[in-house]
């Protein structure tokens, strides 16, 4: 595609095809649906950490007036168990509790007030176990065992994830290995050798809408309404639980207030199910923030990372040892090990690499997919380290990285899809905006880089999407891409708009619902704009040539000889013919409709380490320019520009409040955002005590700078964006501070009590 093409929808500022739903408050969530006879569901979670489960007794509870129904782990026997990765999770806990907020039974009532007094009527009692609530305190000998046998393997993604037998024993649930090269010879080679050790904090997605659900099994049929990002895979989940075939369950996706991941798989789903076929209603169940705190957060890391470096500045050889605390149960720990594994050593040439990453049970709340998809602990890792390098061999940050940067066309990893952009000019874009180059005057103040890429669109991917043309010319997209803010149902809109020449605001998007909605595997990986965003072109192309093939023998001309353009359908010689005139000589009547399909499916190759290559690369540079206040240590942020390739904006506006999104989500980790635990218990699941940016965190200069080279596979060269901008802010906040201040931190988030002992200590050491 020429980049000098125009286009009459894409590319353009178009409002927000939910725009006024949303900002009026008549958008519809699924804590807004109210069924006729809906009960209220409440589960009863453990106090403990790791304990057996003596006796559980709803009994009393089942008595109260209002109650429906109360489910203990004696209805786990009908149904099997679940996860997304490995098959470790029941409804409620059977045989113990594996953490301080697992599920111990729920019960449905006539309101929530009612379903709270019976929790408190559910007699339980348990014998605490010891536990392990941290990496270290899993990786322990004869550390207590979180899951006393291994958990049956399954697929997720297109991959197979089984837990090696080795592991057997302990509180390792996966492993994740890769080289290439040879990497004992590279470190043999090299003249310097730098290793470290970082980590990276417990944090939660903190979305808007916390989870729910709203399910009525009814007969053999189970309809759920549900705030997911998955809700085919959510479906074909729920119907091995249930012993029923997909054609059984039905999901109906409102709008989703937020979601970054931690609405992927399955999380307390299942549990609404049992409990509506159990209450014989539908019933609601509904997180509070504090439940959503304790179903699902970011992976804690330990990164250790080893880099050997030539005379020259050469990188020779990088090995990376990485463990994911995935909590109490796998839910996609296995596959975010695997990520980050896999993308920790950074868009550098690097000719001989090792990496081995680990999943750890631990008594914690179970870490499943979060914005980053475990990249952002890797980053974290890889770009600080760089800096050490280059300050210890005496160059320029900016100057080691462009000398190590891999080129447009080189492979990242051999059988994956080679570099599709240039580093080296975003980099130096990046610098410049931050005026690197420029020296500063004032003390405790100092600027830092940072370029980081993952594999993007996700590794396996399948979709499907219809477009359809009613009697009357108006259009329906349906789509499976689930719209939890990012602008997708707009963006996708834009691209039927401009492949059938009409008006933007001539698309209507149909509900999601699986039993009508064509197959889509999943909304995440910033996948949307690329995978599903090719499926939805494709339909609206194969609407057109059945319209223009229609019209053709209408007008007594050739298809080819035809276009759509001004919401109709024209020719040469002035033929011109309106779609509402063309549907009633088609149908003969006010009748009828057309629908396009498309379609997208994801190579596999036995040469990807991954098993498939990827989509494209989701690559990002950040500039950060800090002040260090010494006597407090606080962090002040005054400057932060980030550059995100998005090969071409559909609409620009919303990819630039992606990536705002996105750095403005990783200052929460970066400086403030952290769980608390102690002695098993989680001291800060609250909007109090657990702090996230606001207003007052954003960089007092503020930029966002979409690169478009037209380089992506996606419609129209777009590529997908949204999680690039989390990438490099941690480090190149970490690199401001570090050349500031001469404080090297390793340990997230840079908190100021943390930065203020730092300082303390160096100038100890002085």
């Amino acid at each position: 595609m020429k980049k000098s093409q125009t286009y009459n929808v894409i590319g353009k500022a178009e409002l927000r095809n939910d725009g006024a739903e949303k900002v009026t408050g008549k958008a519809l969530y699924t804590v807004d649906v109210d069924l006729p006879g809906m009960a209220h569901g409440k589960i009863l979670r453990s106090p403990y950490a790791h304990a057996r489960l003596l006796r559980v007794d709803g009994s009393k509870a089942e008595q109260l007036p209002g109650v429906f129904a109360v489910v203990t782990r004696e209805d786990q026997k009908r149904l099997r168990m679940f996860g997304a990765a490995y098959k470790d999770q029941t409804i409620v806990a059977v045989d113990k509790v594996r953490y301080a907020g697992d599920p111990v039974a729920a019960v449905a009532a006539v309101d929530e007030a009612t379903a709270m007094q019976a929790l408190e009527l559910i007699e339980v009692e348990y014998e605490e176990l010891p536990m392990v609530t941290s990496i270290d305190e899993a990786l322990a000998d004869n550390a207590p065992l979180v899951h006393d046998a291994s958990a049956i393997g399954g697929e997720l993604m297109g991959q197979r994830y089984e837990a090696p037998k080795e592991f057997s024993g302990t509180n390792l649930c996966y492993r994740f290995s890769y080289a290439n090269g040879d990497v004992e010879a590279g470190f043999k080679k090299a003249e310097h050798i730098f290793e470290n050790t970082f980590t990276f904090p417990r944090v939660q997605h903190f979305s808007m809408e916390p989870h729910a659900t709203v399910a009525h099994y009814e007969g053999d049929r189970i309809t759920l309404w549900a705030g997911t990002q998955e809700p085919f895979t959510l479906r074909e989940h729920l119907a091995d639980i249930f012993h029923l075939p997909q054609s059984k369950i039905r999901v109906i996706v409102p709008y989703v207030g937020g979601g970054y991941g931690g609405k992927l798989a399955v999380k307390t789903e299942p549990l609404a199910a049992v409990l509506s076929w159990k209450a014989k209603r539908p019933v609601r169940l509904a997180h509070t923030i504090e439940e959503s705190f304790k179903t699902v957060t970011r992976h804690p890391a330990r990164v250790r990372i080893k880099t050997g470096v030539s005379k020259d500045g050469k990188l020779l050889a990088r090995q990376c040892v990485i463990h994911m605390e995935t909590g109490a149960y796998a839910d996609a720990g296995p596959r975010v090990t695997q990520k980050a594994g896999y993308r920790c050593f950074g868009p550098y040439r690097i000719p001989h690499m090792k990496t081995d990453a680990y999943t750890v049970y631990t008594n914690t709340v179970p870490a499943g997919a979060y914005r980053g998809f475990g990249t952002l602990q890797v980053t974290w890792a890889y770009e600080s380290q760089m800096d050490i390098i280059a300050e210890k061999l005496g160059y320029d940050p900016l100057d080691f990285r462009i000398k190590n940067l891999l080129k447009k066309g080189d492979l990242y990893t051999p059988g994956d899809t080679p570099v599709d952009c240039d580093l080296k000019a975003g980099l130096m874009q990046a610098a410049e905006e931050i005026g690197w180059k420029q020296k500063i005057t004032q003390p405790n103040r100092a600027r830092g880089l940072a370029v980081c890429m993952k594999d993007g669109g996700g590794t396996y991917k399948v979709s499907s999407a219809a477009v359809k043309m009613n009697a009357d010319g108006s259009v329906v997209l349906l789509t499976g891409t689930v719209e939890v803010g990012q602008g997708a149902r707009t963006a996708l809109s834009q691209v039927v708009a401009e492949e059938l020449g009409i008006a933007f605001d001539a698309v209507t998007v149909a509900q999601l619902d699986t039993e009508i909605t064509p197959y889509d595997v999943n909304t995440n990986a910033s996948s949307s704009m690329v995978v599903m965003g090719l499926s939805v072109q494709r339909a609206a192309q194969d609407l057109k040539r059945q319209i223009l093939r229609h019209a053709a023998k209408v007008l007594k001309t050739k298809a080819e000889q035809l276009q759509m353009a001004g919401g109709k359908i024209v020719g040469p010689k002035n033929l011109s013919m309106s779609f509402v005139e063309l549907m009633q000589k088609i149908f003969l009547s006010r009748a009828g409709e057309l629908v396009g399909h498309g379609a997208y499916q994801s190579l596999k190759s036995p040469k990807a380490a991954l098993g498939s290559p990827t989509n494209f690369w989701e690559i990002a540079w950040g500039a950060a320019e800090v002040e260090v206040d010494r006597d407090t240590g606080e962090i002040k942020l005054l400057k932060y520009v980030s550059l995100a390739d998005v090969g071409r904006a559909i609409h620009p506006v919303m990819c630039e409040g992606q990536d705002e999104g996105g750095v403005m989500n990783a200052i929460g980790h970066s400086l403030m955002e952290e769980m608390i635990y102690k002695d098993g218990q989680l001291l800060n699941p609250n909007l109090v005590d657990y702090r996230v940016p606001s207003f007052n965190s954003l960089p007092k200069d503020f930029e966002t700078i979409l690169v478009e080279s037209h380089n992506g596979p996606g419609p129209f060269g777009a590529k997908g964006t949204g999680e690039g901008g989390l990438m490099p802010v941690a480090a190149a906040i970490g690199n401001a501070v570090y050349r500031a201040t001469g404080l090297r931190m390793y340990d997230l988030p840079l908190t100021p009590e943390k930065v203020w002992r730092g300082l303390g200590k160096i100038s100890q050491d002085l």
